[in-house]
């Protein structure tokens, strides 16, 4: 499959009409015209972030952790919907309503959609159920109030998460990969990768300023009103920039730090930068110096994906290798090798278990000791990221039944 990491700039500058053709529909940014007007239909339902996952990794701050306990190891693995998923984002969770997107990953079809999960009937049938039709790359919804943000390989849109009419939409800025949700802070919705980074009003859409991080892969996170972006060039991330979320002015910018290809999370007391095949960096929030560099086992071609609960933060490679690391000095607690291709999936905590999808079984780790409490054989390969709610566990799974699916008591 093409990598969802091309952008139409990067493209055009790589060969023209060739490169063009040899693209499918699964890249970062699609490749039509470019429309840089904002199409405002009416204000979004803007309300309050409080769903059990509302955004990819949980939060705004990409900690991927709840205070939720997530399911027992007598939990069931049941199909809540048909789907094609060979791309997917997380299932945001709030209200009782699921919201994910999933593509086929040739651009031939995918979609946006909504389930109602407490419904009686199946969620895909119930009258809360909606789909938006869209084939391309998508980032996981981001739900506030009823309503729902989303960045695509075309445009940045805010929709009415009760029905999927869409509010407003801007073909400026946008890229669709799973863990490139929007962010909203100091009343901002802030959207990046691929592009300058922009702030918006998040109930119109109209801008309000816009900043250059140069060609960085996606995942900036955002805290007690502060954006951390990615920055870079030609997706060869180099560092990272600290911007007030409410007018864009830039706090500090680091430019010396390895190459990175993966989202960035932050904690209490510092931001987390996954080295491509090196070190998780602990860098200070007041300046972005380094603070701390820990290790982890890697693969030939990998970076690894962080959580960050309370004092440890988490880390795991595509290969099952785990860890977890003091917050305040980065000393390893444990680490664990499980036999599993858990693919670039970031971890996930809950309460006082990490959970770790791989290709076909679920674990159930002790986020406290690294102890392998107990595992549960999957019919779908989770594509996307996993997502709690209370004591059940969702996720978008690709297979011979491609779906959705909740693991639950």
């Amino acid at each position: 499959m093409p990598s969802n990491m091309h952008t139409r700039r990067a493209v055009l500058a790589a060969g023209g009409a060739t490169a063009l053709a040899s693209l499918s529909g699964c890249v970062g940014r699609a490749l039509g015209a470019l429309d840089l007007e904002r199409d405002y239909r009416r204000d979004a339902p803007v309300g309050d972030v409080t769903g059990a996952w509302p955004t990819a990794q949980h939060d705004f701050a990409n900690t991927g952790y709840t205070t939720d306990s997530g399911p027992s190891s007598d939990a069931s693995v049941e199909r809540i919907a048909s789907g094609d998923a060979a791309l997917a984002t997380s299932v945001a969770l709030a209200d009782g309503r699921g919201v994910l997107g999933h593509s086929d990953g040739d651009g031939e079809d995918g979609v946006y959609r909504a389930l109602d999960l407490d419904s009686e009937t199946a969620p895909a049938e119930s009258d809360d159920a909606w789909t938006i039709d869209y084939a391309y790359g998508k980032s996981t919804p981001t739900l506030a109030g009823d309503a729902m943000f989303v960045s695509t390989a075309e445009f940045v849109a805010a929709y009415d998460a009760r029905t999927g009419e869409r509010c407003w939409r801007t073909s400026e800025g946008g890229y669709g990969t799973a863990e490139n949700a929007p962010v909203l802070a100091a009343g901002t919705l802030v959207d990046g990768g691929s592009a300058p980074v922009f702030g918006r009003d998040p109930a119109t859409g109209e801008e309000q300023w816009s900043y250059d991080a140069g060609e960085a892969y996606p995942g900036l996170v955002a805290r007690d009103g502060v954006v951390y972006t990615p920055i870079g060039a030609d997706h060869e991330q180099t560092g990272v920039a600290a911007l007030d979320a409410a007018t864009g002015e830039e706090r500090w910018r680091r430019e010396d730090l390895p190459q990175s290809g993966v989202p960035l999370a932050v904690g209490d007391s510092h931001l987390y930068y996954n080295a491509h095949r090196g070190n998780v960096f602990a860098l200070a929030l007041e300046d972005g110096s380094t603070q701390w560099q820990a290790s982890i086992p890697l693969p030939e071609n990998g970076s690894p994906r962080t959580a960050v609960a309370g004092d440890t933060v988490h880390a795991q490679t595509s290969r099952g290798s785990l860890a977890a690391f003091d917050a305040a000095d980065g000393a390893t607690k444990w680490t664990l090798s499980l036999d599993a291709d858990t693919f670039a999936r970031p971890p996930v905590v809950a309460g006082d278990t990490r959970f770790v999808g791989s290709d076909d079984r679920l674990y159930a780790v002790s986020a406290a000791s690294g102890e392998n409490l107990w595992s549960k054989a999957l019919d779908a390969r989770p594509s996307g990221g996993l997502s709690v709610r209370g004591s059940e566990l969702y996720f978008a799974g690709m297979g011979r039944n491609p779906g959705v699916f909740r693991v639950a008591d």
